[in-house]
């Protein structure tokens, strides 16, 4: 597994058959630290007759919330790494994904996790110039920009991974994308406007509706901002 992982063999916790023996810190600090907590969770979450589903190889829990406990085959063992899952299939926005593209919509999740640190706004700009001058909000916003990219890369991706042979999408993977190209959008807005105000002051009140053909273009076509799916 990539990163730091927590050695969690002595909790002798398995899951059809297979040892539970690592997991993330995010996991770990989510149950407060608390080991004897986070066997039951495993245990509870991933009982014969708990709710959990599979995801290509990998198990997840079931819940209504944004994060999911997710077991994951350890690379070249019989045993599991227990990690969050940053997204809900249950959850409004992934309710809809059919079982078997649940898979590429996880990829997805996990490629866009850590590319989003919040919307930038005047005050951060000022803040960076306060601790290290010009050079310090030009790293920032670059920094911004660059994540923003990235999640267009992404968006791209999943455009081109859920794009039937046919050219067509079916109305669920229309509605994701649509819901992600308008988070990106937002996050493109604020960046610009708060280069716009550190520079040159207000750049004005951001509109509440947006008339005319906004769109990202992508390498296999268009989603519109302004129009809902059909």
């Amino acid at each position: 597994m990539p990163g730091t992982v927590i050695d969690i063999s002595v909790l002798d916790v398995a899951v059809r058959q297979r040892p539970v023996l690592t997991a993330s810190p995010e996991l770990v600090r989510g149950h407060g630290g608390d080991m004897d907590d986070l066997k039951l969770s495993i245990a509870e979450g991933f009982a014969p007759d708990g709710r959990w589903c599979e995801v290509g190889g990998d198990l997840h829990t079931i819940s209504i919330g944004d994060a999911e406990i997710r077991l994951r085959r350890l690379p070249d063992t019989v045993a599991w790494h227990a990690d969050y899952f940053n997204a809900g299939w249950c959850s409004s926005k992934y309710e809809h994904v059919p079982a078997e593209h649940r898979r590429t919509v996880a990829m997805h999740v996990d490629r866009a996790a850590g590319l989003f640190e919040g919307l930038l706004q005047e005050a951060d700009l000022r803040t960076a110039a306060a601790q290290g001058g010009p050079r310090a909000v030009d790293e920032l916003v670059r920094h911004h920009v660059y994540l923003a990219d990235q999640r267009h890369e992404a968006l791209d991706t999943l455009l081109r991974d859920l794009t039937a042979p046919d050219g067509t999408l079916p109305v669920w993977a229309r509605t994701l994308l649509h819901e992600e190209a308008e988070d990106l959008n937002m996050t493109r807005e604020w960046l610009g406007s708060a280069v716009l105000d550190y520079h040159h002051g207000s750049a004005g009140y951001r509109p509440t509706t947006i008339f005319g053909g906004i769109c990202f273009e992508f390498s296999t076509g268009v989603i519109n901002l302004v129009r809902g799916p059909a």
